[in-house]
């Protein structure tokens, strides 16, 4: 890519020209926007698709191309509650494609009392001794579990896989905040779908959400399709969290990219697309419609360029070790992508 762009580097953000040597900032104008690709460490499907019931690795494969289409660097499919069955076929579905950096299971070590969408009936607690999961909590590509901390034995799995580099994040939890305190010192370092599906924040017990907003250490995800969390709950978050801790998500579903009106059958259940947004019949959002194209957009219009960047294309990465971008992107003015450069 020649000519200008705005673009973060090294001495922050501004419009940097592409040379011989890399780029260097100027004093110029462009209206073009220069970002390494979308990283989504939680993403249910897309398209049509969803990860859990995907027929064949080409269809999984089919899905990742076409989020290529949409920006996307990398991402890991993610699992939800389910049995055991389930999940090690929606693993073993996993191809042998760039853009795909390993799995992510949500579920099904999640507390009955916040499930969101997540399907009850599998909802159980974590193993306390050998069990029919360690095939999937050994699995080398096991990358991210949500995990409520308060279950017992849940202290104890995070302290496993955090020895083995997993990124053990608290969701679908009713911790309060002494026991999400206890889960960070046992190796918690990320939070899922912040606001979302766990206790919240109240002035005589300040809950899960208390405690991860006031944690400078644990990364915070945040589906900003504008419905999951309100624009007022997001820049609170965006004020309170180191600017390297804030980390863009879609936890996007199989209606991402269908029309408004559309009705989709998706883990057991009846979702309807709506306004953005998927819906259970009894109003639960069950995952989002959105891509990260579509949280960039969001994050970009409400809280400016680099707090957009750093969520959807930075943050994401060094959590998962994506030390050198593969994949950049252009974008105009309106934020469409006008081109994709992959490096060698």
């Amino acid at each position: 890519m020649t000519g200008s762009f705005q673009f973060l580097g090294p001495d922050g953000f501004g419009v940097y020209e592409a040379g011989q040597n890399g780029y260097r900032r100027t004093e110029g104008v462009s209206d073009r926007l220069l970002v390494p690709g979308f990283v989504d460490i939680h993403i249910h499907g897309a398209f049509g698709i969803d990860f859990m019931s995907a027929s064949s690795s080409e269809m999984v494969a089919k899905w990742a191309d076409r989020l290529e289409e949409v920006g996307y660097e990398a991402f890991l499919p993610t699992t939800v509650a389910a049995s055991v069955e389930s999940v090690r076929q929606a693993v073993d579905n996993l191809p042998d494609h760039p853009a795909i950096a390993g799995f992510h299971l949500e579920g099904p070590f999640l507390s009955p009392l916040y499930p969101g969408a997540q399907p009850k009936q599998w909802i159980i607690d974590p193993p306390q001794g050998p069990s029919e999961w360690d095939e999937i909590l050994e699995h080398p590509k096991l990358r991210v579990i949500t995990l409520a901390p308060e279950l017992p034995g849940a202290l104890a799995l995070a302290n496993r896989l955090r020895a083995r580099g997993v990124i053990v994040s608290i969701g679908h939890t009713n911790a309060s905040y002494l026991e999400a305190q206890a889960g960070e010192e046992a190796g918690f370092k990320h939070a899922t779908h912040t606001f979302n599906a766990m206790r919240p924040l109240h002035h005589r017990e300040a809950g899960t959400v208390g405690y991860v907003l006031g944690s400078d250490s644990i990364s915070c995800e945040l589906i900003y399709d504008r419905h999951h969390v309100c624009e007022e709950a997001a820049a609170l978050l965006i004020k309170l969290k180191p600017p390297e801790k804030l980390i863009a998500v879609s936890d996007g579903t199989l209606a991402a990219g269908l029309q408004t009106g559309s009705t989709v059958q998706m883990w057991g259940l009846t979702g309807h697309v709506s306004e953005g947004t998927v819906r259970l019949p009894d109003g639960t959002l069950a995952g989002s419609s959105i891509t990260l194209l579509d949280a960039f957009r969001n994050l970009h219009a409400d809280y400016g360029p680099e707090t957009a960047i750093r969520a959807c294309c930075i943050n994401p990465r060094i959590d998962l070790g994506i030390t050198r971008p593969r994949v950049f992107i252009e974008l105009d003015s309106k934020l469409d992508i006008v081109d994709r450069r992959v490096r060698d």
